[in-house]
């Protein structure tokens, strides 16, 4: 079951000009989707919180991204029970739709691997590498219908496990498999409560804005 992984909503910072730090956590602490936690360091101004890039990376090679299904977890069987399936689906979509979106912008998507193609992967998750047994949710097509809560307020779990989340990702070669970069991301905490779906998705947005541009900056792209 261990796909994709790891975690949300420290995209769901509203803002990023002032980043609070939590202690470099253990590896134990994280979930176990990234091969190498050793490889991380504290992100600078207004990046992710913890940062690796390959520094042989050639980075203007590249002008295509093949973007993995995003996955959402939590550690413990059933432990996605709580919160709501549709807010769960919702989730996963919106978040993967701002990223697909942003990237569109800049390069073009491509479903195999070739010449010049980054293989992006990036989750959702509560969960740490300890946890002996996950709670795994692929994103798929939703059912749909629209919400029931449109952009009004967020069910109280959902809001929970936003609060507590963490988002992963990495950027490989899709051919060879070459690590370019990776990263760890989560909410400050000075960062303002999330209560409603708008605020959430303007967070997805800012975080993908912010993640976009930067690999714009390093590819060349637009």
């Amino acid at each position: 079951m261990r796909m994709l992984a790891a975690a949300l909503l420290a995209l769901l910072a509203a803002g990023c000009a002032s980043h609070h730090r939590r202690a470099f956590p253990h590896p134990e602490q994280m979930s176990g989707f990234l091969e190498d936690y050793a490889l991380l360091r504290q992100g600078g101004p207004n990046e992710v919180q913890l940062v690796y890039r390959n520094p042989k990376a050639d980075w203007r090679s590249y002008n295509a991204v093949l973007l993995e299904p995003m996955t959402l977890w939590r550690g413990g069987q059933k432990s996605l029970d709580p919160i709501p399936k549709e807010d769960l689906l919702r989730l996963l979509s919106d978040f993967q739709s701002a990223v697909r979106t942003r990237l569109g912008e800049g390069y073009r998507f491509v479903d195999a691997p070739g010449p010049g193609v980054m293989r992006i992967r990036l989750a959702i998750t509560e969960a740490h590498a300890s946890d002996t047994v996950l709670d795994v949710l692929t994103a798929k097509r939703g059912t749909g219908r629209p919400h029931p809560a449109g952009e009004g307020p967020l069910d109280a779990e959902t809001r929970r496990f936003i609060e507590r989340a963490v988002i992963e990702g990495d950027i490989r070669d899709a051919q060879t498999k070459e690590l370019l970069a990776e990263g760890v991301d989560w909410r400050p905490r000075t960062a303002p409560v999330l209560t409603t779906w708008a605020e959430v998705d303007r967070a997805f947005a800012f975080w993908a804005d912010r993640l976009c541009g930067r690999l714009e900056a390093r590819t060349g792209a637009r």
